[in-house]
């Protein structure tokens, strides 16, 4: 069975990941695992506990398997890759992924140095890390698949937007906006709908995957890099057949 692990921020991320994964691959064919991890790091005040989310039933028929990290904070990603990292390796995992927003730990102007800051102490002999970004904050990725809002509620459109907000989620940058949450709060509000961390299932379960996977990826690298990431693992074409054309199936259901 081939492994993949992905480390990142918060559940918001977590719920995310495994539905970009689940609109892309079989659910037959691909166990996900959801974990989360508190406490522990350089304080040492409390002591660190690894909590299983979801298990997944492990059979002969699931050839690929995925372990999503839920770490609690944005500057944690990082570090808990590092603590993991070795015994990851010795389980199988082939690759493993860190996810993380830039806001508010750091600026725009920030990120050249981010990214080359979070290899620092990723032990290149083990098995091969990749660190993502959401710039700013994942939510920005959320804003630009603006297909979505009307299914939030009709009064929400692209137009009602622009003219109210002052930005067009279907052509400007979202990486852009240096608080993209707020921005995806500010326009659930044309609608009377609240945006939250707590409920962003609700939004999460609303995006156009097809449009994400398939056209909005070319206007953001980095999504585009977890989506070619997460396809790289899944490419066997015996087990999963064309990404791209389970991904617009699985869409239209």
């Amino acid at each position: 069975m081939r492994r993949l692990a992905i480390f990142v921020e918060g559940y918001t991320e977590l719920l995310f990941t495994d539905r970009i994964i689940t609109e892309i691959a079989s659910k037959n064919q691909i166990a996900i695992e959801h974990q989360q991890i508190r406490g522990g790091g350089r304080s040492g005040k409390h002591a660190k506990k690894i909590k299983i989310l979801t298990a997944p039933l492990e059979t002969q028929e699931k050839k690929l398997y995925v372990l999503i990290v839920d770490c609690g904070n944005d500057g944690l990603v990082a570090q808990r890759i590092r603590e993991e990292h070795a015994s990851l390796t010795a389980k199988g995992y082939e690759k493993i992924v860190g996810l993380r927003d830039v806001y508010p730990e750091f600026t725009k102007g920030d990120v050249l140095k981010l990214r080359r800051a979070m290899y620092y102490g990723i032990e290149t002999s083990l098995a091969p890390v990749k660190f993502i970004l959401s710039v700013m904050e994942i939510e920005a990725w959320f804003l630009a698949e603006h297909k979505h809002f009307p299914l939030v509620d009709p009064a929400i459109t692209v137009d009602e937007i622009r003219r109210q907000l002052g930005f067009d989620p279907e052509f400007d940058d979202m990486s852009d906006r240096l608080t993209p949450r707020i921005d995806l709060e500010a326009a659930y509000m044309i609608g009377g709908k609240a945006y939250e961390k707590g409920n962003a299932d609700c939004t999460i379960n609303k995006l156009d995957c097809e449009y994400m996977y398939t056209d909005l990826k070319s206007r953001i690298p980095d999504l585009a890099e977890l989506i070619s990431t997460i396809d790289h693992f899944l490419t066997n074409p015996e087990i999963l057949g064309d990404p791209i054309e389970r991904a617009q199936q699985r869409c239209q259901e």
